[in-house]
């Protein structure tokens, strides 16, 4: 009370909740607070989590601050570089801090939302008189039994109740009704069995002072131990099922390409000084065994590694490399993980007893010190941006740690992003080349199938032309195996009335529902919204209904109708869904036990499978009718990586691309394995039409449940911009338009896309926007600010 205000320790906290900026709180005299420590503070009536970030001199006068309530951690559990790292993620990408900070730190939540059971005088009294019963049956009835344990209890939640009480489901809603209880929602403490159990293999982050704090682990007694190793023995049994073979004993001998662009790696990374390459590789040209000597390398010199790759599905045979090479220095970060899992791996970063981390997008903030060398694997794959808040692209802020560790930073990809390209081409990044396959074998052979001869000479849509029939007969008498891409999934596209011509859509979503056949059901690939099938047409009556279009399960089935004595699989995200099939269909397909593999892209990235001789891909140009500037460069990034899954082995590799559109550029280029060609062709298109990476760019969504709300809100945004655009602001902004899929879960979506001259641009005007929305009172989660999106969609 009698403290001066020149004495009043004073930090910002980056408040786990949906708040742009950090928010002030008080330090108390007998507490320490560092830059990197979890806090908990109050924040309106409830206690939340929050990091704290730098110390504040003073404050505006007359302002009020509250009191940090405790701290949760005996040291900081995030560096000054990863600070900074959230920091510039908030700024660029205009994301709410404490959502930045939720996201870099996989730790379960120090306090939980919790409905509370309390007795009340009535239920006191009501106890009384059931235990004071004469009768033995009243004394021991279910109610008293109720009443007694909410008595002997403290503070007890309704799940606590219900799991005692599950027999008698009826006892709390009568308890409520006659006011013998009372409910109440709660922050409060998760308790230290719930803390810990996620935790119980994870070392401490440094030695423990004074008692037990949340994320530690205390020394488990021996049958603890115990438990732990054979729990490890079974899971790492599971985990390497479909692995692959592990590279054991002496490493592959580099060839002269390999070894110079090694050679120009390592010296980048014994600068110590930041640096970034394009690592551009022909598939199959020996970019992960580079990788891994680098890794090595940076070992070597006492320093860390982290590496990125686009899907989970591509970790277990990578992760089985990486294994065999660097043993258990190395921890694996990614959303299959279970919690415990994901949080083990991360405290072993965090207390260095893991060198080198591997994982999909958000391992990109793993908490490495001394880090030497960020690997992004298949750097140009869309998976690397994150469609939600905060909507970081993993890429770039890959590079951006690099820069904050003085470390290299390596981009690797047989297809490089436009923007990679351009930046190599502009001396941002160096560009290193490995332009022929390991051992020197050829490039897959590329034919293209005209599907529109195909129709005109057997008047028949079938999904396998003749031609890639024929090859894959050919394939199955020798014993050769065969991948089939169809980058749609689900059975068929849509169902349509043939009378009046309605398809069956999504009610949260402007689009189509896909059939599945396995669940019998029409799904929205979107939200998620699943409906029966219908027998007759909603809208007229009809009983015409029709299917239209194939997906990788309709494609599936047809295979084995075909080619009955073929063993044919199928991977795509609905079979990856359930646990352990993807791992069991990849292990199965290297050891021969699957002739034909049917799957979308993910069968496409970065897999290495000897075995395959032949590559089909079905509808090639299914992604090139998509409104998005992009569609041309995914289209011949998929088709090229698709490709490269051909002829990896001793035999050579033929691939057959079925399209209606075999003179389009993307395509043709494709064929040809041709990537400068199409870096020619399709960066001339980006410079007419102002496109990225020749213009900063963000999509703008004003979005609401209600149409009305959303059209006012773009009314407002589209207010500011011509603004913006009368004071020659340097902007030139598309819309207000519709956005492609103009409803998504539920929300209207009306779509500026703003194109600025320089990023810090764009940044400055995106930022007068947001506040722009802050004065006119616009909810935050009406507005969505995507920067660098990879789609526009």
């Amino acid at each position: 009370m009698g403290r001066k205000k020149s004495r009043e320790r004073l930090v910002n906290v980056a408040v786990m909740a949906a708040i742009r900026q950090p928010l002030t709180y008080l330090v108390p005299d007998s507490m320490e607070v560092r830059p990197g420590q979890r806090v908990v503070v109050p924040l309106g009536a409830r206690q939340v989590v929050g990091v704290a970030l730098e110390p504040v001199e003073r404050l505006a006068p007359g302002i009020k601050v509250r009191a940090i309530l405790r701290v949760l951690d005996p040291g900081p559990v995030l560096s000054p570089e990863l600070l900074t790292l959230g920091l510039w993620i908030q700024d660029y990408y205009l994301a709410p801090v404490g959502e930045v900070f939720s996201a870099m730190l996989p730790l379960r939540a120090e306090t939980q939302r919790a409905r509370v059971l309390e007795l009340t005088s009535l239920g006191k009294q009501q106890l009384e008189e059931l235990s004071g019963s004469l009768l033995e049956e009243v004394q021991g009835c279910e109610e008293a039994g109720f009443l007694r344990f909410l008595a002997r209890q403290t503070e007890t939640t309704v799940d606590a109740v219900r799991r005692k009480f599950r027999g008698s489901p009826t006892l709390l809603e009568r308890a409520l009704k006659e006011g013998w209880v009372t409910l109440s929602r709660v922050d409060r403490e998760r308790t230290r069995r719930e803390t810990l159990a996620v935790s119980l293999a994870a070392p401490l982050p440094m030695p423990l002072a004074t008692g037990p704090f949340p994320g530690a682990r205390p020394r488990p007694s021996p049958v603890a131990r115990r438990i732990l190793e054979v729990l490890e023995q079974q899971g790492s049994a599971q985990d390497h099922a479909g692995a692959g073979p592990a590279v054991i004993g002496s490493p592959p001998a580099l060839n002269a390409a390999q070894g110079q662009v090694l050679d120009e790696l390592r010296a980048r990374l014994d600068a110590r000084e930041f640096s970034a390459a394009l690592l551009q590789g022909v598939t199959a040209s020996g970019k992960t065994e580079v990788y891994l000597r680098l890794i090595a390398y940076c070992l070597e010199r006492g320093r860390s590694a982290l590496m990125l790759v686009p899907e989970i599905a591509l970790t277990p045979s990578i992760e089985a490399q990486f294994r065999a090479r660097i043993g258990e220095r190395l921890a694996v970060l990614h959303s299959g993980l279970t919690e415990s899992e994901r949080r083990d791996d991360w405290w072993r970063a965090q207390s260095g007893e893991a060198k080198v981390v591997l994982g999909t997008r958000s391992a990109v903030f793993a908490p490495l010190a001394d880090l030497g060398v960020v690997i992004v694997d298949e750097e140009h794959d869309p998976s690397y941006k994150q469609e939600e808040t905060p909507r970081y692209h993993g890429r770039d802020v890959a590079v951006v740690r690099a820069r904050l560790a003085k470390a290299l930073a390596v981009l690797g990809s047989a297809t490089p992003s436009l923007e990679s390209a351009w930046n190599a081409r502009q001396g941002k990044y160096s560009r290193c080349l490995l332009e022929e396959r390991i051992g020197g074998r050829p490039l897959a052979s590329v034919e293209i199938v005209d599907m529109r001869n195909e129709f005109r000479e057997t008047h028949t849509q079938v999904p396998i032309s003749r031609r890639l029939k024929e090859e894959i007969e050919v394939q199955l008498r020798a014993r050769a195996q065969t991948l089939v891409l169809l980058n749609r999934r689900g059975y068929s596209w849509f169902l349509v009335c043939r009378s009046c011509g309605e398809t069956e859509r999504c009610r949260n979503c402007s689009i189509s529902l896909t059939y599945h056949r396995r669940e019998h059901q029409l799904i929205c690939h979107y939200c998620g919204y699943s409906s029966g099938i219908p027998s007759a047409c909603p809208s007229c009556g009809s009983e015409y209904l029709h299917y239209v279009g194939e997906g990788t399960e309709k494609l599936e089935q047809k295979l084995a109708e075909f080619f009955p004595s073929g063993r044919v699989r199928r991977m795509d995200r609905d079979v990856a869904r359930r646990a352990g099939q993807f791992r069991k269909i990849l292990s199965d397909f290297r050891e021969g036990k699957i002739d034909i593999l049917v799957g979308t892209q993910m069968i496409a990235k970065g897999h290495d499978f000897p075995g395959v001789t032949l590559v089909g891909v079905v509808s090639a140009d299914i992604g090139l009718a998509l409104p998005d500037f992009r569609a041309a460069e995914r289209t011949f990034q998929l088709l090229t990586q698709a490709a490269g899954r051909a002829g990896r082995g001793d035999s050579p590799g033929r691939v057959l691309v079925q399209t209606f559109y075999p003179e389009h550029y993307a395509i043709r280029l494709a064929a040809e394995q041709n990537y400068e060609g199409f870096f020619s062709r399709e960066m001339g298109f980006r410079r007419m039409m102002h496109y990225p990476p020749h213009t900063a760019l963000a999509n703008v969504l004003a979005q609401d449940s209600k149409l009305e709300r959303a059209a006012r809100v773009a009314k407002q945004i589209g207010d500011f911009f011509a603004r913006m655009a009368g004071n020659n602001q340097g902007i030139k902004v598309l819309g207000p338009n519709p956005a492609p899929l103009a409803k998504i879960k539920g929300s209207h979506r009306i779509q500026f896309l703003v194109k600025a001259a320089s990023r810090a641009r764009l940044n400055d005007v995106l930022h007068r926007l947001v506040r722009h929305c802050e004065q006119q009172g616009i909810p935050r989660q009406s507005v969505v600010i995507d920067v660098d999106p990879v789609s526009i969609m």
